[in-house]
């Protein structure tokens, strides 16, 4: 199928006048999930990872994916005429320079790019005499008979008792910012800044509960708001004060800028694309290209936020635990497979208050399965699990309270011997982020190797980050905070939700990770530091732990966390559940 694509696509290439076309997974919000009208990147490769790159040239085709789906794109793209590469702007430049010649044009969708993502290819192309083209129409577009319709769901009114701030105070907050920059107005491109200002949510995104949106704020505290048509209802209308204007046409928000006489807009260039940055250009007005002041007030989250998410993880805990209790039998009794345990996992979370779905699409990967980092099981894929080997599952619920992520690796019996060690020093990774007291001021970046160290003493690694951030009822993924080898230059601040997920994975055996969502908050016995604080609450298997390589301090704070998880868990679960539980978080 793929074969016939690639030729459908490079005869439309010729016809819109370019020699090649970058093919990114991306929609014209940058979002991380996108909407199925937007899945072209699997539409053209079979690709379904959540991060890669296509380019396609009139010769030779390349997929770009970064480490945790190297596994998975070389299945994915089986014998399809696609070459396999790394995730890397320099590897992409080189690959597209050697399929073009001086005077060629290399086209891309300008909706689905931003300036800073292009800027280095634009840079070495042109020093190829090769340019870089918009095109009016992706080509994949023209192509794609059976594409669906873009989503337009209903924009619902997300309470106060969520939130704990009303719209009007968060944009009167947030437009101070823009009188100390002296700008007129702020353009906020991503859905999730629109949903967390105005405080709407919606069902327009797999996983991701907005709708699309993008907006204008101004800096009397008043906005401008784009909404499909069909997302506007009578509670929203009520929801929303009137110095907030709906306009259901996204030209109308650039007529609303001229209207009212904006000479200066507050504009964040990595998340808003470059059709929009022409489109403001084009105002004849200044752009002020800055981070947007949404995202870092967004990620630290108030009283009312930390106490909801603690409650959705205490439910969210009691469904993980009542499917860990269960899974010992169901494989025991034969014919259950990864497919099987996603569906139970699903169904124990349905049965909590205020479950609204999962928060991505669960990673159960069994044996050799596991170590695929964003293994997404499918029917062709799924393995039977059997009483023996390693299981891992990365899971997540969305509650209008918080948003769920927790990853657990389990022991299903007899498992391979070096599993032990390396599952023991991936939970000396853990621990010691958790235990961590760190100073203001101090980013991810700064603590990232002290989850590595213990991997690192024997010569391992993992090739993701240690710790994302995580919304309010929002995105499981959430800027501008996470731990990681890359340089951010964004402080941990009190109220930021993060993971703490060290890793290993040995390919062809077995995959571990160990994953908890914590919040950052001021240390109560040293001033001027920071410390962590758990969210999530399920036991961390016993059976794959060797004491021996624990310390003292290691093992009393895992004996205090299960005792925690025992405490607040056993009164919420089923008998069968509790019984497990008590011997789940015995001390060691």
């Amino acid at each position: 199928m793929s074969g016939k694509r690639l030729q459908a696509l490079r005869e439309e290439l010729q016809r819109q006048g370019v020699d090649a076309f970058l093919v990114p997974r991306a929609d014209e919000y940058q979002n991380e999930s996108v909407p199925a009208a937007d899945e072209r990147l699997p539409w053209l490769t079979g690709f379904t990872g959540s991060a890669g790159m296509a380019a396609v040239g009139s010769r030779e085709a390349a997929l770009f994916v970064d480490g945790r789906y190297t596994l998975q794109a070389q299945q994915q793209l089986g014998d399809q005429p696609i070459g396999l590469m790394s995730l890397d702007n320099t590897a992409m430049v080189q690959w597209v320079c050697s399929q073009l010649s001086a005077g060629q044009l290399l086209g891309y969708d300008p909706r689905l790019h931003t300036e800073p993502g292009l800027a280095l290819m634009k840079r070495r192309l042109a020093e190829r005499d090769i340019l870089l083209q918009p095109l009016e129409q992706n080509p994949i577009d023209a192509i794609w008979s059976d594409r669906p319709a873009s989503p337009c769901g209903p924009a619902r009114p997300h309470p106060i008792t969520f939130t704990g701030e009303h719209s009007r105070e968060k944009r009167k907050r947030i437009a101070m910012s823009l009188t100390e920059q002296r700008a007129d107005a702020l353009w906020l491109p991503n859905p999730e800044s629109c949903a967390w200002l105005f405080n709407i949510r919606g069902e327009d995104i797999p996983h991701l509960p907005v709708v699309l949106a993008n907006a204008v704020l101004y800096r009397d505290g008043s906005a401008t708001l784009y909404l499909g048509k069909n997302a506007v209802g009578e509670a929203l209308v009520e929801h929303l004060d009137q110095e907030v204007t709906l306009v259901a046409n996204k030209a109308e928000l650039f007529d609303a800028i001229k209207r009212r006489h904006v000479n200066k807009i507050w504009v964040d260039p990595l998340i808003s694309n470059c059709w929009t940055l022409q489109q403001l250009r084009a105002l004849d007005i200044e752009l002020l290209l800055d981070g947007d002041p949404v995202t870092g007030t967004k990620a630290c989250k108030n009283p009312v936020e930390l106490a909801g998410s603690q409650a959705a993880h205490e439910r969210d805990g009691a469904a993980l635990c009542e499917f860990l209790a269960e899974i010992p039998d169901r494989v025991g009794a034969g014919g259950f497979d990864e497919l099987a345990a996603v569906k139970l996992l699903r169904s124990m979370r349905e049965a909590r208050e205020g479950f609204q779905g999962n928060s991505f699409e669960t990673i159960s990967g069994y044996a050799s399965n596991g170590a695929i980092v964003h293994y997404r099981v499918s029917p062709e894929s799924s393995l039977p699990m059997e009483l023996g080997g390693i299981y891992l599952c990365d899971s997540g619920g969305q509650y209008p309270d918080g948003t769920t992520d927790v990853t657990r690796t389990i022991a299903l019996g007899e498992f391979p011997p070096s599993a032990k060690e390396n599952f023991t020093r991936v939970l000396k990774g853990h621990i010691a982020i958790a235990t961590l007291r760190f100073p203001q001021g101090t980013c991810g970046e700064q603590i990232d190797a002290i989850a590595r160290r213990a991997l690192w003493d024997v010569g391992l690694d993992y090739a993701h980050g240690t710790g994302h951030g995580v919304g309010s009822f929002l995105s499981v993924h959430e800027g501008p905070q996470r731990i990681g080898k890359a340089v951010t230059g964004v402080a941990l601040s009190p109220g930021m939700i993060v993971s703490n997920e060290p890793g290993f994975y040995l390919t062809g055996q077995y995959g571990i990770r160990i994953e908890n969502l914590v919040f950052v908050k001021k240390s109560e016995s040293y001033p001027g530091f920071l410390e962590f604080e758990e969210l999530t609450l399920a036991p961390i298997d016993r059976n794959l732990i060797d004491v021996d390589l624990l310390s003292e301090r290691e093992r009393d704070w895992l004996n205090a966390y299960h005792q925690r998880v025992k405490e607040v868990i056993k009164p919420l679960v089923n008998e069968k559940t509790a019984n497990w539980l008590q011997a789940a978080t015995e001390p060691l």
